[in-house]
């Protein structure tokens, strides 16, 4: 259960995917979302866009009221990640149908600092966000603040809606019932149960 996240950072070459997620078309699936949501969220706060236009004169308007006419690199720290929201599922003795199910995209900043119930120690990258001049940490944390108001809800909209995340939606609904298979079948005696947790990946690598 642990296994199954992505993440394209050139600072964590060795935190990109797992060795055995890697193997999969799901593992490929998930790497494609998470660039691409990279690239969304590069388009929407670019200042050629209404959205990444107000985000970045706000920002500078911000930068100006901390530094003056001091000549700085804004620091921004900006990672969404696409994570599970809200999951219904009606289940009978053998069977479930998902109800409902959507992702949410929040930063990585606010991932790591709430444990997730389902895996309340498990955190496979950690991040720096300390900075030595407090108005730097001002400043990023105003960064966020408008990122959360004006990019989130649009990222969240297209992770949910858009075609290009038709796969990525496709791939969270075969988890939620695996999981659900998993959790409701595990110990008992059957071919499919006794693969579970097994790392067999016979048949069924990319």
């Amino acid at each position: 259960n642990d296994k199954f996240w992505v993440n394209l950072r050139p600072d964590a070459p060795q935190q990109i995917i797992d060795p055995e997620l890697e193997k999969t078309d799901m593992g490929r699936i998930m790497l494609e979302a998470d660039l691409q949501l990279k690239k969304d969220t590069a388009s929407l706060t670019s200042p050629q866009n209404p959205e990444g236009k107000e985000y970045w004169d706000k920002l500078y308007k911000k930068a100006g009221e901390l530094f003056g006419t001091e000549n700085i690199t804004i620091p921004t720290i900006t990672r969404p990640w696409i994570v599970p929201g809200e999951v219904i599922i009606r289940e009978s003795q053998d069977s479930s149908y998902i109800y409902k199910a959507n992702l949410k995209v929040m930063l990585e900043e606010d991932y790591l600092k709430s444990p997730q119930p389902s895996q309340p120690n498990y955190q496979p990258l950690t991040s720096n966000y300390s900075f030595s001049d407090p108005r730097f940490k001002e400043l990023n944390q105003y960064s966020t603040q408008l990122i959360k108001e004006l990019i989130l809800p649009q990222l969240t909209q297209e992770v949910n809606t858009s075609k290009k995340y038709a796969r990525l939606r496709q791939v969270f609904f075969s988890l939620i019932l695996s999981r659900w298979f998993k959790d409701r079948f595990k110990g008992k005696s059957g071919q499919y149960s006794n693969l579970i947790d097994s790392h067999n990946l016979d048949n069924l690598t990319s």
